[in-house]
């Protein structure tokens, strides 16, 4: 019993190290600006995608949470993005007001397959 268990242990770790996602264009633009004031962009890219998450690079990142409306909402910091999974290649980002002193930068990553792409973020102050 103890080698079956072993075994699955040497199994399961290939399969998750084998899992590597390699950075691609997917079609979005690889930057976008919103101003001070903040506001909504719909950005489209070449495929349809599984997920979308915002990071900051520090090891912050937004949760993925879906609305009874179908679309699946990621909230970090002044940022939002909302999309509808697999069904398009949209994606809506909202923005903040910034009431800052400072330009701010965020970036989203969005997923298909094995496959990603991304977005960076900028906010001026």
């Amino acid at each position: 019993m103890k080698v079956a268990r072993y075994f699955f242990v040497i199994v399961l770790s290939l399969v998750l190290t084998s899992c590597e996602f390699e950075e691609t264009d997917l079609g979005f633009p690889k930057s976008i600006t919103f101003t001070r004031n903040g506001g909504e962009k719909t950005i489209i890219g070449n495929e349809s995608f599984v997920f979308a998450e915002i990071q900051d690079y520090k090891g912050n990142h937004g949760s993925i949470e879906g609305g009874e409306d179908g679309k699946l909402y990621n909230v970090y910091d002044w940022l939002k993005v909302e999309y509808v999974e697999l069904k398009n290649d949209v994606l809506k980002v909202y923005a903040a007001p910034n009431t800052t002193d400072k330009d701010r930068t965020l970036y989203i990553e969005v997923y298909s397959g094995s496959e990603y792409d991304v977005i960076t973020v900028k906010q001026e102050k």
